[in-house]
């Protein structure tokens, strides 16, 4: 066998090891929450919410919320956004 085809078998060989043993990339994923707000601390008159989205696998909430935000809020867990774009209600 050449120098040139041992070369070439070499760098074959480390090229299938590599990409027999790189496992496929897992799509990240983000807890995607809603938030409530009330006018105090009791939590007993809601004032106002935020509805959570997901943009591109990425959570957020809307661009404005309804009502006012104060701070005391609840934070209400209400899906999963994906890496791939999905959204995962629950």
């Amino acid at each position: 066998m050449t120098r040139f085809k041992q070369t070439l078998a070499i760098i074959a060989l480390a090229t299938a090891t590599t990409l027999s043993a790189t496992a496929p990339a897992m799509a990240l994923s983000e807890p995607l929450y809603d938030y409530i707000y009330y006018s105090d601390a009791t939590k007993t008159v809601q004032v106002g919410s935020w509805t959570g989205v997901c943009y591109n696998g990425w959570a957020g909430v809307t661009e404005f919320p309804d009502g006012t935000v104060t701070a005391h809020f609840d934070k209400v867990r209400t899906g999963t956004c994906l890496g791939n774009g999905g959204t995962i209600y629950q």
